[in-house]
C-alpha cells in the first residue's frame, strides 16, 4: 500500500515537472514572474530579471528538489 501513495506522488511530481518544462515562457506566482530555465545564483538571477525588464530584481526559487527557477519580482 505504501507503494502505491510513493507512485502517485511521484507521479504527480513528474506531472509538474513536465508542465514547467513545457513551452511556456514565464511561469506566474503571486508577486513574481518566473522564467524558463534554470537558475545558476541569486546574483545571475538578479541580473536577468533588470534585463528582461523587472527593475527590483528576483531571486532563485526552488519548486521540486533539483529544479531551481528565476523568478523576479514585479
Amino acid at each position: 500500500m505504501a507503494s502505491r501513495v510513493n507512485c502517485t506522488f511521484l507521479l504527480g511530481l513528474l506531472c509538474f515537472a513536465l508542465v514547467l518544462s513545457s513551452g511556456v515562457t514565464d511561469y506566474e506566482i503571486p508577486g513574481r514572474v518566473c522564467l524558463k530555465g534554470d537558475c545558476g545564483s541569486n546574483s545571475q538571477c538578479q541580473q536577468r530579471c533588470v534585463k528582461s525588464g523587472y527593475p527590483k530584481g528576483g531571486t532563485c526559487i526552488a519548486f521540486i528538489p533539483g529544479i531551481l527557477l528565476c523568478c523576479c519580482f514585479k
